[in-house]
Order: C-alpha cells, then sequence, then structure tokens
C-alpha cells in the first residue's frame, strides 16, 4: 500500500546522506546549509518510520507477513 512512496523517501535521504557526506568529505560548507540538509534528511527519517508502521499495520490487518 505504501510501498512507491516509502521507496521514493529511501532514494531521496539517501541522495540527502550522499550530498551532506560530500560536503562534509570537502570541509567545504556553510553551517547553515549543512544544518538545513541535515533536518530535511531527519525529516525524511521521521517520514519513512511512520509509512513503514502503517504499512507493516495494514499488512498485519490484510494477513501478510511482511
Amino acid at each position: 500500500m505504501y510501498e512507491n512512496r516509502i521507496r521514493h523517501l529511501e532514494m531521496m535521504h539517501g541522495t540527502l546522506d550522499k550530498k551532506i557526506r560530500g560536503l562534509e568529505s570537502t570541509g567545504r560548507f556553510d553551517d547553515a546549509t549543512m544544518q538545513t540538509l541535515k533536518k530535511q534528511k531527519l525529516a525524511l527519517k521521521d517520514q519513512l518510520s511512520e509509512l513503514r508502521r502503517k504499512q507493516y499495520e495494514h499488512d498485519q490487518e490484510v494477513g501478510h507477513d511482511e
């Protein structure tokens, strides 16, 4: 039910993670930008957790074991 949205958010989370690691590896970034990126990444993680919980509950209701 939520699989497509979860995959999309996982890709966005991975993209942000790579961007953050790339900036950190150069040591050349502005703190405000880094803070914004990290907040976005955390918000995506929270959304993923919520959707995964909903998916699990949905699966339990319809009898799936995933």
